[in-house]
């Protein structure tokens, strides 16, 4: 099997399950100061271990659609990265689930930390927070779509898994996925299954690849070259332009184009198409 790489988007679903089960307390997830303490009590953690290992499936929303997509494969050769919030309660739920998953032989890569709000809100006032988690999102985004396409270079097959974690990572992680053309999966609790997003983004096809090869060859054509193709296919070149696969550079002046540009979308686009062939 090819490797694999899975970006998972880390909630608090084991903690919700746990306070069901009477393993921990009833708390309410912005109370800091108690899960600082849970993540100070080898005993809870045990307790948490304990319960996921006993029922991974029911008690952690991540695992419950992570590993029905990797069953029967070679967990030496999926790679899982988790990202969550800087709070103490997503900490506790990421340490739980890290644990699970090096016991089982996966490899775990260093989890990044996003705002979460109520960590910054605790110490700072509304105004920073609300801007430290603006400032998250944005890196976030960033983080993902470079170490996708870092991956997607080494040969793996890219998978995002946006179930957990607050509404604005999991559009973050979903939108990531969609600009790389990763596989995107989730469970949809009312058929109790995983599902896999199908592509929102314009696949390019006939002419359209065509192009975005010639281009791929070099990197860019300028000049009269460049004017000469898009007076020939001006309208998949327009088209391979809005959805951002190529870049378009128009002499305002002269009303003409200057230069085609494939961007780093494009390459991933291109790459996955090629596979596919």
């Amino acid at each position: 099997m090819n490797k694999e790489f899975h970006i998972i988007s880390t909630g608090v679903s084991i903690l919700t399950n746990a306070m069901h089960r009477k393993i921990i307390p009833e708390k309410k997830i912005i109370e800091e100061d108690f899960w600082k303490s849970c993540l100070d009590d080898q005993g809870i953690i045990a307790k948490l271990k304990t319960m996921v290992s006993e029922d991974p499936f029911k008690t952690s929303a991540e695992l419950n659609t992570f590993l029905r997509v990797v069953a029967g494969k070679d967990p030496s050769k999926i790679e899982v990265y988790l990202f969550g919030t800087r709070t103490h309660s997503n900490e506790l739920c990421r340490r739980v689930l890290e644990s699970f998953l090096k016991d089982r032989g996966y490899i775990i890569y260093t989890p990044f930390e996003v705002s979460g709000y109520f960590w910054e809100a605790k110490f700072y006032d509304d105004k920073f927070a609300v801007d430290e988690f603006k400032k998250g999102i944005s890196e976030l985004l960033d983080r993902l779509i470079t170490i996708s396409r870092r991956k997607i270079d080494e040969g793996y097959e890219i998978y995002f898994n946006p179930t957990g974690g607050l509404k604005a990572h999991v559009i973050v992680s979903a939108l990531a996925g969609f600009l790389v053309n990763a596989n995107i999966y989730y469970m949809n609790e009312e058929f109790n299954k995983v599902v896999f997003m199908p592509p929102l983004f314009y696949l390019p096809k006939g002419e359209e690849i065509n192009i975005l090869e010639k281009l791929n060859q070099s990197g860019q054509i300028s000049g009269k070259e460049a004017e000469d193709l898009y007076l020939k296919k001006s309208e998949e070149i327009e088209r391979l332009s809005i959805y951002g696969l190529l870049e378009l550079s128009w002499d305002e002046i002269q009303q003409k184009v200057y230069r085609l540009r494939i961007t780093s979308k494009g390459k991933v686009i291109l790459k996955k198409l090629e596979k596919s062939l």
